[in-house]
């Protein structure tokens, strides 16, 4: 099977996401995922409220970007806190690479769809989200 380089892009995201799941454990990726959700909806609820307080489309992008780092914080930090109570084990690494490996490898191919769809040259002609499509 011929790789694209759009296919070594998702690859190299969930690559890293596995490395960073193993040093910071299951509930570090419960907490950085929890945080991601949190600051989307953030993000999907504070763009429309914005609307009616900032006249300026760069003020109010640069206030819903502000408001969803602090969301992100937040809920990263409460969860992280409160899972973090159990105790370690050997498999909270392992568990951790696997989580943060799907997160990354869902990120990737979310990435190359968003740049398949945008008509970003080099994106089109990807394995693994062909491979995707044709199974859901």
């Amino acid at each position: 099977m011929d790789l694209a380089p759009s296919d070594y892009v998702i690859l190299a995201l969930a690559t890293g996401g596995a490395l960073t799941g193993l040093f910071i454990g299951f509930s570090g990726a419960l907490a950085f995922l929890a945080g991601a959700v949190g600051a989307s909806f953030a993000a999907r609820i504070g763009w429309p409220l914005s609307a009616s307080y900032f006249e300026s489309g760069l003020a109010r992008g640069v206030a819903v970007a502000l408001g969803t780092i602090l969301v992100f914080w937040l809920v990263r930090a409460v969860v992280g806190r409160t899972v973090k109570c159990a105790p370690a084990q050997p498999g909270d690494a392992i568990f951790g690479a696997i989580a943060a490996a799907v997160s990354g490898l869902a990120a990737g191919l979310g990435l190359v769809w968003l740049a398949q769809f945008l008509g970003i040259p080099g994106a089109e002609g990807s394995v693994l989200l062909a491979e995707l499509a044709a199974h859901v």
